[in-house]
């Protein structure tokens, strides 16, 4: 299909081995980085998708049963820490971990077969030394566990390009799928091969057929790939869930947000990862100008994988320290072309280029080693978080969860008005409602009266109030009807049901919906 020229070449045994060693080296240095946040705080919305994997694991079922707006996939990476790690907040960040450092030989494998070995290893170096950024907050969040599924995809893509084989690209499509359930914005992935693809159909006309061959097999690959989880939830009665929470929620919640900011890089709205990264980010935009230069079919390859990785965290309209993980494998191969580059500049360049190169770098080194040096895995989770209010959240939530426990027997549910999900988890206590935070109600603020009749149902054995926010009237006559306050932890006010109530509770024996 295309015409460019195959930079790879017959390798003795010395050549094969050198790169697995530095791509093992690579992937436990990515596990490394990691490492001092596996004890941090578990945050709320880590909080939120270890409830709900937590629940899958006992019989609820995602988005019928316990709500949120990722993909399910994502649900099960927490399924399976928790079954080969045990069910505690350093699992998933465990997998995280491993899921990062599996990433590190697709980039190397993309970039090897679009420009050479040396571009490789540097595009493998730079992805490993990003997750030096802690300020991406890269833990267990559903970014981090898509970059593998999506780089696979690119990688895969890259090899269609070259083989001129369909099935290449169909596996291109089942990757990228699998990324799109994992967080959905990877479905703007297709959209850059898509145009991609378009551009080559133009420009190589006698090529025409086998571009659209790509075009069907990437397709059909994607639609393959969502089969499992549409038949999955079909079964189970909960497909027009599935959509509402994937998409229809996501569709709204994105309008909602502003628009002025969607024009806007996220690493400019929220800059703690661009401080902790500049240097990082200073080489892929160099490199994406470079890669701009050469107008190449590869390097155009790699310009619309990265600029639809940045149109997916951009189309949000708000600011989030992860959304840039996206970034990471097309910025790292961009970054590979950047790094020559920034050394030819500091070469050639004069004292006012080297002073600002020189404190690019002193800023990166110094925000990430303000960082590390923090004694304890919570100080470090503090400055990771740039000291806001959710991190004290964060903080605050394991007594909260423990006053919680305290005051229920296990086995009951329990409801909180607020973000803090993570009380859920560490109390070990099940949710009276699948709205158990209180998001989506500022989307729909109708669904209260679902949450209403939950409660009333299930009946809650303790009451939570987290939020600043007061709760709904609807809410607020319940917990002044039924419940009795009990007391405030940290920031969590906490509620008890009445003498009266407790005797009408045991006397319908409602329990938790699973």
């Amino acid at each position: 299909m295309l015409r460019w020229s195959d930079p790879l070449t017959p390798l003795n045994l010395t050549e094969r081995v050198n790169p697995a060693v530095l791509l093992i080296f690579l992937a436990i240095l990515v596990f490394l980085f990691l490492m001092p946040f596996f004890h941090a705080p578990f945050e709320r919305d880590q909080g939120t998708y270890a409830t709900i994997a937590r629940g899958w694991m006992k019989g609820a079922l995602p988005y019928r049963d316990l709500w949120d707006n990722k993909g399910p996939l994502l649900f099960l990476w927490y399924v399976a820490s928790f079954v080969l790690l045990g069910e505690n907040i350093v699992a998933p960040r465990i997998m995280a971990a491993v899921a990062a450092g599996l990433t590190v030989p697709f980039v190397w494998a993309s970039a090897r077969r679009m420009f050479g070995r040396r571009e490789a290893t540097l595009a493998a170096i730079m992805f490993t030394l990003s997750f030096a950024d802690i300020y991406l907050q890269a833990t267990a969040n559903s970014e981090i566990f898509m970059l593998l599924p999506m780089t696979a995809g690119f990688w895969s893509f890259v090899m269609g390009t070259q083989k001129n084989r369909g099935w290449w690209f169909f596996l291109s499509g089942i990757l990228t799928s699998l990324a799109v359930f994992t967080r959905q914005s990877a479905i703007l992935t297709f959209a850059g091969y898509y145009a991609w693809l378009a551009m080559i159909c133009l420009r190589q006309r006698e090529n025409r057929s086998r571009t659209l061959m790509a075009f069907a097999a990437l397709t059909s690959g994607g639609l393959l790939g969502a089969v499992p989880f549409g038949i999955y939830f079909a079964i189970h009665g909960a497909l027009r869930d599935l959509w509402n929470a994937m998409y229809g929620f996501n569709v709204h919640w994105v309008a909602e947000q502003s628009f002025a900011l969607k024009f806007v890089p996220p690493l400019f709205i929220e800059p703690g990862p661009l401080v902790g990264g500049l240097i990082f980010w200073i080489m892929a935009a160099v490199g994406f100008w470079k890669l701009w230069r050469r107008k190449d079919i590869a390097a155009w390859l790699v310009i619309f994988f990265l600029a639809a990785s940045e149109v997916a965290a951009q189309v949000m309209g708000k600011g989030s320290a992860h959304y840039p993980i996206q970034l990471l494998p097309g910025a790292a191969i961009a970054a590979a072309f950047g790094f020559p580059a920034l050394l030819e500049y500091w070469k050639n360049g004069g004292r006012a280029v080297r002073a600002a190169l020189s404190a690019a770098g002193l800023v990166t080194a110094a925000a990430i080693l303000f960082a590390y040096t923090r004694p304890t895995a919570e100080s470090r989770f503090t400055v990771q978080y740039t000291f806001r209010d959710y991190a004290d959240d964060a903080i605050g939530a394991p007594a909260i969860a423990k006053a919680v426990a305290e005051k229920s027997d296990r086995g009951k549910c329990v409801y909180e008005w607020g973000r803090s999900s993570q009380i859920y988890f560490l109390a070990d206590r099940q949710p009276c409602s699948r709205w158990f935070y209180d998001r989506p109600y500022k989307s729909y603020p109708s669904m209260i009266s679902e949450v209403m009749e939950d409660l009333r149902k299930r009946k809650p054995a303790v009451l939570m109030v987290t939020s600043e926010i007061p709760p709904s009237p609807e809410l607020s006559k319940f917990i002044s009807e039924y419940y009795r306050y009990s007391c405030q932890v940290n920031y969590a006010k906490l509620y008890e049901p009445k003498d009266s109530y407790i005797s009408h509770a045991q006397a319908t024996k409602n329990r938790p919906f699973f």
